[in-house]
């Protein structure tokens, strides 16, 4: 499995309709895409920052631009908030995974609610 970092951010006002267009739109998005498996969005409330790390199961899906026209959508909804400052894109082999009984619960509740 293949995790792309995706790192950017908005400014701290913005940080909620920013996780909201993450949550209700890119994340939906990004479900129809061959090889992906799932995501993590962190954010700093404090500096408006955001990273994303998505998962694929092959190096060139993780590396692969989504061209569907929901991810554009999504995409250009994200774009209209951030602040356009962000760090390149890297792809990593992910080599381990392991998250404890709470943790599975809380990623079970609703995207954005954690």
């Amino acid at each position: 499995m293949y995790a792309m970092v995706v790192q950017g951010g908005t400014t701290p006002p913005n940080r909620h309709e920013m996780n909201r267009a993450v949550t209700e739109l890119l994340l939906p998005a990004l479900l129809s895409e061959p090889g992906f498996r799932g995501a993590v969005n962190l954010e700093n409330r404090a500096t408006g920052d955001g990273m994303m790390l998505t998962f694929w199961d092959t190096e060139e899906q993780a590396q692969r631009r989504p061209s569907s026209t929901v991810f554009r959508e999504a995409l250009s909804a994200i774009l209209r908030i951030s602040t356009g400052e962000r760090a390149p894109m890297s792809c990593w082999q992910v080599n381990a995974v392991q998250f404890d009984a709470k943790a599975l619960e809380l990623a079970g509740t609703p995207a954005g609610s954690i």
